[in-house]
């Protein structure tokens, strides 16, 4: 955030993005399940998924180029600035991709970077294009096409396997392709795995990702209660989590299937009050079950103390201490106990840099023996409290011991 064309970058992406209208998208699996399970396939099709290699840095920005005045018509309509100003910003933008790591500092040759929050918009507008020019050179009809970022989702004749790889292949030397095609009459995408039927019908079933059981719900529309709390149970067994503790989340996630059924849940006469602390080994259950006989309508969470944060804090690499903005610094003065506390927004190396500049200035006045009461001096006292403290005083701030 503090890279100098980042705003900028910001900036330009919510117009590319404000302009996009897609065909393709989808939100979530929420979404392609819904859809899904209302379709029926053409007789001998099947399921297929493809998958871009690195897209983000496979991206070459002719292609951007060339899609923004393709699609000027729709930009223009979200902003002021003329194409020609808009193709430079963007070229500016991706040209200045760059970062800092060890003490070195990178650019990106080719491709648009991870983390500029242009990338995004720029990757969604190239696939959303090259989704549209490949569909009308396939020999066939597409039943229907999804897209959740670089991952599509669609329906092919099984024959027509190579046609379709190397028609998307096809688009961009750069931009390649991965496919995955169903087994079984089953495909995973996202975190479903669809499962296409004899009557060319396609259900969804919760796949994979082990402790989502609000996902095992809404997403399974193939199996029954029961099969589902045994899935829920075999992927917490598989992550150590003891037997009263899976039987305490099946009975929780039956009491909320049962309040979206009912609308109440039936506690008695007892208003729970929840509330957490740290988790240490034999104390934590103690203190619960205390709390519990004592206060019964108190229910105790735990968490553990030992965040990811915590044990892995310098993944990456520090901002030296002059490029830090937001900074709150001290300046202690040479000649009395005194100590100067300033805020800056901008680097702490451009707000010292002003210091100094002052600290020059007031040098070259005093040099030539020009009086405190001169307009030039007291314009200069005012600008800050230490160039204040250092003209009424005499004083001098030593910039050199400052603290942050």
């Amino acid at each position: 955030m503090t890279a100098p064309s980042y705003q900028l970058s910001k900036f330009v992406g919510k117009i590319i993005q404000q302009s996009l209208v897609s065909a393709y998208n989808i939100r979530d699996s929420y979404s392609i399940c819904e859809f899904i399970n209302n379709i029926t396939l053409p007789e001998s099709y099947v399921l297929i998924s493809l998958d871009v290699k690195a897209l983000f840095s496979s991206i070459p920005k002719s292609l951007v180029m060339h899609n923004v005045i393709m699609k000027w018509n729709e930009i223009r309509s979200n902003t002021n600035i003329n194409v020609d100003l808009f193709l430079e910003i963007v070229e500016y933008c991706i040209d200045s991709s760059y970062f800092r790591y060890d003490g070195q500092h990178y650019h990106q040759i080719f491709g648009t970077a991870m983390g500029n929050p242009l990338s995004p918009s720029i990757a969604d507008w190239v696939m959303e294009t090259l989704l549209d020019t490949v569909i009308e050179k396939l020999n066939f009809p597409l039943p229907f096409v999804k897209k959740y970022v670089d991952d599509v989702l669609t329906a092919i004749p099984l024959n027509q396997l190579q046609h379709v790889l190397e028609t998307f292949n096809s688009y961009d030397i750069h931009i390649q392709f991965t496919y995955g095609l169903e087994v079984d009459n089953c495909l995973p995408f996202l975190d479903m795995l669809l499962t296409r039927h004899e009557n060319q019908k396609v259900t969804t079933r919760w796949y994979q990702k082990p402790i989502a059981s609000v996902r095992v719900n809404k997403l399974s529309t193939n199996i029954d209660d029961n099969t589902k709390h045994k899935i829920i149970d075999e992927q917490l067994k598989l992550n150590n989590y003891p037997k009263s503790l899976r039987n305490r989340l099946q009975n929780r996630m039956n009491e909320r299937n049962d309040s979206s059924n009912t609308g109440t849940v039936d506690n008695g006469d007892l208003e729970y009050t929840y509330r957490s602390i740290a988790y240490i080994p034999h104390l934590s259950n103690r203190v619960d079950k205390e709390i519990k006989r004592n206060y019964k309508n108190i229910r105790l969470a735990t968490y553990n103390c030992r965040t990811v944060g915590g044990l892995f804090t310098n993944v990456k690499d520090p901002i030296p201490e002059e490029q830090q903005t937001d900074v709150i610094y001290s300046i202690p003065c040479n000649d009395c106990p005194a100590c100067y506390i300033g805020m800056t927004k901008n680097r702490l190396k451009t707000r010292i840099s002003g210091h100094r500049t002052h600290y020059n200035t007031l040098d070259k006045l005093q040099k030539n023996e020009v009086n405190t009461s001169d307009p030039r001096i007291m314009q200069l006292k005012e600008k800050t409290a230490l160039l204040e403290h250092s003209i009424t005083e005499n004083h001098r701030f030593n910039m050199e011991k400052r603290k942050y």
